[in-house]
Order: C-alpha cells, then structure tokens, then sequence
C-alpha cells in the first residue's frame, strides 16, 4: 500500500465517525459503469467495473442514509424533508444491465441508463486501450482533445471477438429485453449517438450527436427515454443553448460533483453527479453518502 493510500485510508476511518453534514431537501445523482460477477477476472478499465457484491452493499448503505428515487424526481421535485438519491448507469455494458440493474430491480430501486447507440455490441475503445497498456492519461487527453473522443472511426472490437463479455456493451436485443423486463423501474437516457466529448465539437457536430442518439431512444425506448443527456467522459459542452429546448434534452449531467439543495435554474445543464469508482473504499462510499468529501 502507497503513504498516499494510507494517509487516504486514515482519513476516511476518522470522517465516516463524524455526523452528517447532508439535510433534509439535498439531492444525490450517482453514476456507475459496469458490474461484474464477483469472480470475475479483472480487465479493462478498472475503475469502471464494480463486483456485484459490493455494489449490492453500496445499495444497503445508501438506503440507510436516503430514498432511492427516479431520475427526473431529483431533477424536477422538491422534497423538504427527504434526503434523495438517483442511481444512473452510463454506457449500457452487458454485465452492468443484467446484474446492476438487476440488482436495483431486486430491491425495488429505480434507475436510468446512459446509451451511447453507437457502442452496442462492441467492446470499448478504453477497455481496450488499457488492456494493451496505451490508456496513460496523455493518451487520453490526446485521443479527447485531437479525435475529439469520437469512436465512429474507431475499428471496434465485437463480443464475437472476446471471451470476457462483462467489459463488452449490450447488445441493442440484451438492452430492450432487460427494459421489457424491468417494467417502470428503468428508464433510458442520452449518452450522443458515439460518445464524443462534446467540449470539442462545433455546435452542428454537437446538434448531430445529440439528435441522432434521441431518434434511437425515440425509435427503441419505448416511451421510458429522459430529457436528459449524461456528458461522456464528464465534459460539458461550451453553452448551455446546445442542451436547452426540443428533442436535444433539458438536463445535462456532469460526472463530478456530490450532494445538492436548490438547483438554480441556470444550471440545469450543469447538474452534480457522483462518478462511483469500482475501487472506492466502504468508508470512503459512506463518507460521500454523509455529506464529505475528500479531494485526490
């Protein structure tokens, strides 16, 4: 263990004694990527891929600090004298919709996945990429910022390819059966039709990714899609005008960020939301449940 891991596991074990610092009215998002079989063997990105166990814990812990509710209730209700929380799924991995959402459905917890149609089936160009060892962040940043984060010219890797199907994306028939299954408890967002990074496209490249993903939830969702798009890689685009107004989404949602009271109205294209990593410690999961947060 790193002093840095130590220092960290230190200060959790005192933070997580203290008393809540969240209250009545806050609001939580929360977003995962995948889960995995306990007895999976690791690969890929690994902050992406939570074993079933523990986010089945992580579930128990956040009813004992809040109500599990809907997406658009966090986004669009008061509730004074409840803390809330909503969980999200972002990417639509195969593994994630079969036991993450089942998971939630077993419990009776609503939730919402982030589909990026253009990824079904496939397996990520980052779980590939890390894999081979070429995911260092300045491979990251050039491949956000240079090719703009897109993946319609990647050459993609098919599940046909691969032995391990938990790193692998849904395929569209798994997606619409898992939604046909879990009745009212799960619903679909805008995750852009090949997970761009919207801070680096021109308002027309950005209006194409948005509009092409909601004419597939339109087409397939079955009236269970949001107006609500989940940024990829957290990146909000430049304005909130690209976000704003019919059949591009009314809510964007940001991969960082925690608990909060009143969303101004200007911010709607700037909604906190808590990235869960695979490798979060219990008390560093309770410590955000409580209201506290610690950087790094």
């Amino acid at each position: 263990m790193s002093l840095r891991s130590a220092l960290r596991g230190a200060a959790e074990h005192v933070l997580v004694r203290l008393p809540r610092t969240t209250r009545p009215g806050d609001r939580l998002i929360l977003a995962y990527h995948n889960v995995v079989p306990n007895d999976w063997t690791p690969r890929g990105d690994l902050s992406l891929h939570m074993p079933l166990h523990k986010f089945e814990a992580q579930l128990k812990m956040i009813r004992n600090e809040a109500e599990i509710v809907p997406l658009m209730d966090i986004l669009t209700q008061d509730a004074p004298n409840e803390r809330r929380v909503a969980i999200t799924f972002d990417d639509a991995y195969a593994s994630a919709m079969k036991l993450g959402v089942g998971a939630c459905a077993a419990s009776e917890a609503a939730c919402t996945v982030f589909v990026t149609p253009g990824l079904l089936g496939t397996v990520p160009l980052w779980d590939r990429r890390a894999d081979e060892g070429t995911w260092s962040m300045p491979d990251r940043e050039h491949f956000l910022w240079q090719q703009q984060g897109r993946l319609h010219n990647i050459q993609f890797q098919s599940r046909a390819e691969t032995a391990d199907a938990p790193i692998a994306i849904a395929t569209e028939s798994e997606l619409l059966e898992s939604l046909s299954s879990t009745g009212a408890l799960l619903s679909l967002g805008n995750h852009t039709m090949t997970h761009a990074n919207l801070g680096a496209l021109s308002t027309t490249e950005l209006y194409e990714e948005l509009l092409d993903c909601e004419a597939w939830l339109r087409t397939h969702a079955n009236g269970r899609h949001l107006p609500v798009v989940a940024y990829p890689y957290g990146i909000a685009p430049s304005s909130s005008s690209v976000i704003a107004g019919d059949n591009k989404g009314a809510y964007g949602l940001m991969a960082n960020g925690g608990w909060y009271g009143q969303l101004p109205k200007e911010n709607f294209w700037l909604v906190p939301r808590y990235n869960v990593t695979a490798g979060v410690s219990r008390e560093g999961f309770e410590i955000r449940l409580r209201g506290r947060f610690i950087p790094g």
